[in-house]
Order: C-alpha cells, then sequence, then structure tokens
C-alpha cells in the first residue's frame, strides 16, 4: 500500500453544481479504486503557464489517498474520457 498525492485539472468555465458533481464522482472512484481515507483540497482557479485543451484557466484539486500501484491505472481508465478533466498527475509519497 502506497499514499499517493493526485492533482487535476478541472475546466474553470464550469457552473458551481457540476464542479461539485464532478469532484464528488471523482472522489468516489479513488475510494473504489483505493483503500483507507480519501482527503480533497480544492486550490482554486489558476492561470495556467501554457493554454491546455485551448483553455488558459483551471480549476485545480488535490487528493491524498493510500492505494496500491495497480488501482492507479485503474482510475486513470475510468477518467480518461472525462471532457471536464483537462489534466492529471499522480505522484507517489514516499
Amino acid at each position: 500500500m502506497r499514499n499517493y498525492e493526485a492533482m487535476f485539472i478541472f475546466r474553470a468555465d464550469l457552473d458551481e453544481e457540476t464542479l461539485e458533481k464532478e469532484v464528488g464522482e471523482l472522489s468516489t472512484i479513488i475510494k473504489k479504486s483505493g483503500q483507507g481515507t480519501v482527503t480533497l483540497e480544492k486550490i482554486g482557479t489558476k492561470t495556467m503557464a501554457y493554454p491546455v485543451k485551448k483553455r488558459n484557466e483551471g480549476f485545480y484539486v488535490c487528493y491524498n489517498f493510500e492505494a496500491l500501484p495497480t488501482a492507479i491505472l485503474k482510475i486513470k481508465d475510468e477518467i480518461k474520457h472525462r471532457d471536464n478533466i483537462l489534466r492529471s498527475l499522480f505522484l507517489s509519497k514516499e
């Protein structure tokens, strides 16, 4: 079991209700694939250094959780077709 930190950049033009729904669904996916508690930190809207999918701003959310290394692949497979997520990054905390 490893500790992970995952950063997701959502589209900044999402309304509050849609953003909360996306963040909640992502939390559910991570809880289902990982184990233990999932903590999230909403960092907020920031201007990106370069355009990503023709967008200059994104809403950043950081998740901390425990999971097996194979769970990361499952999470990536489940989120790869979501249009509201611009980028994702998974880091192993050791």
